[in-house]
Order: structure tokens, then sequence, then C-alpha cells
């Protein structure tokens, strides 16, 4: 304990600490008023100001280098910061709960992603790809878990991931583009709304040319139906 802090103050720093829960766990920044009224009350507290050396000194004032300074303004500033100091650690403590927070992800469907040699783009003869449907807090994506695509099409063309409604008979009914992918880094990406995945459930991957066409261009090089897990 130092000769500025009393123990009252560490009994309230150590209050507002216990009473944190895990509804504290929300992340949130403590609005411009609070440190607008510790700034405006540090500058209202007086200076620490000299004393004329025949001054009587009482047991409210200390003696540093030849000056006397009162110790009252000390323990007023002591405690303020100390007050600043607990909204940080509140902060800091939100931030850290709610990094401690089980994971929500859950994975819904998976799909193999393979290759059709008979109707397909010769660009997917060696590709593969594994992919999942995750729910993340209500939001629905798609990740492409493992992948080996073909390599970067240069400024000729993308690759394009897509989720496909088949007819009775198997064949596209509707479609809908998800993204391009980067073969480097395929990533995710979110289901667009009022698109119900138990409809569009096929996933398909295809070559995409500069074209200024936003329709599929018939060059798929994989593709698979997801399926629940």
């Amino acid at each position: 304990m130092t000769d500025n802090a009393q123990p009252d103050d560490y009994a309230h720093v150590e209050a507002i600490l216990r009473q944190l829960t895990s509804e504290d766990a929300t992340l949130v920044s403590p609005p411009p008023s609070v440190w607008a009224g510790i700034d405006a009350a540090v500058s209202e507290l007086p200076s620490d100001t000299a004393v004329p050396s025949d001054t009587a000194v009482s047991h409210d004032t200390a003696v540093t280098n030849d000056t006397v300074v009162s110790l009252d303004a000390r323990r007023r500033r002591s405690r303020l910061l100390l007050a600043a100091a607990a909204a940080v650690l509140v902060v800091g403590g939100t931030a850290i709960a709610s990094q401690l927070r089980p994971s929500t992800v859950d994975v819904v469907a998976t799909a193999e992603l393979t290759y059709d040699p008979d109707s397909f783009d010769a660009l997917g003869a060696n590709a593969t790809a594994v992919v999942s449907l995750v729910d993340d807090d209500g939001t629905l994506r798609l990740t492409i878990d493992e992948a080996q695509l073909p390599a970067s099409l240069g400024d000729t063309a993308d690759l394009e991931i897509w989720l496909i409604e088949p007819d009775a008979g198997g064949q596209v009914a509707d479609l809908v583009s998800i993204g391009i992918v980067d073969p480097d880094r395929p990533g995710d990406f979110a289901i667009p709304a009022n698109y119900n995945t138990d409809d569009y459930f096929i996933v398909d991957i295809s070559v995409e040319p500069h074209d200024g066409d936003a329709t599929h261009s018939g060059r798929s090089i994989l593709r698979g139906p997801l399926t629940k897990t």
C-alpha cells in the first residue's frame, strides 16, 4: 500500500471488480461523459502549492525538497485516479470475458465437391474441395475447409462459387452466386438473404471469364450436395 492510497480506496475498487458477472461480457467503451467528468474533477483540484517556510506544518502536510505540499489535494487526486483505473479495469475485464465465451459456430452441413469428366471444364481435372455450411449466431456461411484449386487464372477469368436449387430431375432450376474464390485463400461466404439452403443445397465452383456476363458460364469444375451433419 502506498502512502497516498487509503484502504477504503482499494476496498472500493475491489468491490467493483467482485460485482462483475457474465452479463458484463459485452465489450463496451466508457461514454465520453465518464472521461469528461474525471478531467473536469481533476482540473478543479488545487495544484500543489508551496507554503512559506514560516508556516506551521500540521500532520496533514508533508515536506519535500524544502517545499511544503498539502496532502489533501494528493489524496483527492489519488481517489480520482483509482476511480479511473477501476473504469478501465471494468472495460478490460469485459473484453477478456467476451473472448472467453464459448463459440456459438455450429457446422450444420458439409459437402465434398468432385469433378465430372463428362461435363465439367478440364481445369477441374485435378481439383478437389470440402466445404461446410456453418451457423454463426444465426447467420449462415459457407466455408471452404480444404481445397486444391486451379492456380490463378490471371486477368482473364475468376473462380466463382454458387448455390444451386435442383429440380425433380436433378437439373438446375435456379442458382445464386455467393462470391469469388481466391485459390490461395478460399475463405468463407455469407449465404444471401431469402435463399433457403434446404432448397439451394448443391455447391458449385465454376470458371467465370471476364466478359461482363454475371450469369453462370456453364464451365463448372467441381460440384457436390450439402449433407446435414
